[in-house]
């Protein structure tokens, strides 16, 4: 037997028992109980451009901004990578040390992931082509 949400037209005979009151709506990056500033550089040595082999590189974007949560454990993310090109929002999540942020516009979409050990890849997705391009290095 599967289960599943309710469909949007649907009724649903589940009990909602927290409070979605004023403190729900007060919460933010800026009022969560954890707090945490986020100040990340980053050093990719392997860029991979589509259909292409990889090459060398010295590609070192930095990462600040803000996260917070419930708990130290895991966080939300709002920042900002500078790279000598462009500035770009990411939002993402953050468990432990692992970070996993996303980004950018339609033409060009981001997506940055940190393990636990500092091991990193970040992949740009360009709309018009399609085309990709992937960097691996570290982030610390």
């Amino acid at each position: 037997m599967m289960a599943c949400a309710p469909a949007l037209a649907q009724v649903s005979d589940a009990v909602d028992d927290h409070d979605d009151g004023a403190a729900a709506e007060s919460l933010t990056l800026d009022t969560a109980p954890f707090r945490q500033e986020v100040a990340i550089t980053c050093d990719f040595k392997t860029e991979c451009v589509e259909d292409e082999p990889c090459t060398e590189t010295e590609f070192k974007p930095q990462i600040t901004g803000i996260a917070g949560g419930l708990t130290p454990d895991d966080l939300v993310v709002q920042s900002t990578m500078t790279t000598d090109a462009e500035t770009v929002e990411l939002l993402g999540v953050k468990s432990g040390k692992a970070l996993s942020l996303s980004g950018g516009s339609f033409a060009a979409r981001h997506l940055l992931s940190i393990t636990e050990t500092g091991a990193t890849r970040y992949t740009v997705h360009y709309a018009d082509g399609p085309f990709v391009i992937s960097y691996l290095g570290t982030c610390n």
